[in-house]
């Protein structure tokens, strides 16, 4: 039986964020704990123990441009200390759409940096899934995973041909477009995220003990059986294609 996969988690965002990552640790679920700022990502390096499950990235969330300037300083001094860039990306929805230029900057230089070091990157692109598509490839990033996609079937062919892909959670599943969407995957390109705390289940926050149940929703819904195992094979060939460079 392979390891359930959780491949984006704002674990510092639980209350109980040390009982969080300890249940993934503990579990052996493989997470990615995205942040959203290089001080966070410092921060966590510092306040959790080295965990052959669960992965820090560093990130810089486009929707924190509102709060918080980019510290590149910071992201270059610790970008060696992981193999994951996230959450990063941008956002081009209605309140961040005049940050838009910005945000292009500085995703630019992320992806700039990200590519020269072979990272795997965790995606955030809503209402800018081109504009993403095209800093990912005018930079040549190899490895990059869309989270919670909601842009066209177009747009979401070129990213499946460039060679990306995505991870999904439970809320694809309670929308018509988020259906779509799966059912245009091929298998061996999806990954399973919760972004806990903010995706849910039911009417509450996920939190990792869900994690059985939505497999199990995504195998009724796709009609495959043992998804943990397609889902464990494809984070594993992933991860081999980055370690080969």
């Amino acid at each position: 039986m392979r390891n359930f996969v959780d491949f984006h988690v704002h674990i510092d965002y639980y209350p109980n964020y040390r009982e969080i990552f300890n249940y993934y640790d503990n579990n052996k679920i493989y997470a990615l704990f995205v942040t959203n700022f290089p001080e966070v990502f410092k921060k966590s390096l510092e306040s959790f123990s080295a965990s052959k499950y669960v992965k820090i990235a560093l990130g810089y969330h486009p929707e924190m441009i509102k709060i918080k300037p980019f510290n590149k300083r910071l992201f270059n001094q610790y970008i060696g200390k992981s193999k994951y860039l996230g959450e990063i990306g941008l956002d081009y929805s209605k309140q961040l759409y005049r940050f838009r230029d910005e945000q292009v900057k500085i995703f630019r230089y992320i992806c700039q940096r990200g590519s020269e070091e072979q990272k795997v990157f965790s995606i955030h692109s809503r209402n800018a899934e081109k504009d993403v598509l095209k800093i990912l490839i005018e930079t040549n990033v190899k490895y990059a995973v869309f989270h919670w996609y909601t842009g066209t079937l177009d747009a979401l062919q070129e990213i499946l041909e460039a060679g990306y892909y995505l991870s999904l959670n439970p809320s694809m599943l309670r929308s018509k477009k988020g259906k779509e969407i799966i059912k245009s995957l091929p298998l061996d390109r999806i990954l399973v995220e919760t972004d806990g705390p903010y995706g849910s289940i039911g009417r509450k926050s996920i939190v990792p003990n869900d994690i059985p149940r939505i497999y199990g929703e995504f195998e009724q819904f796709l009609g495959v059986d043992d998804f943990r195992s397609i889902v464990y094979q494809n984070l594993n060939e992933l991860l081999v294609k980055q370690m080969k460079g």
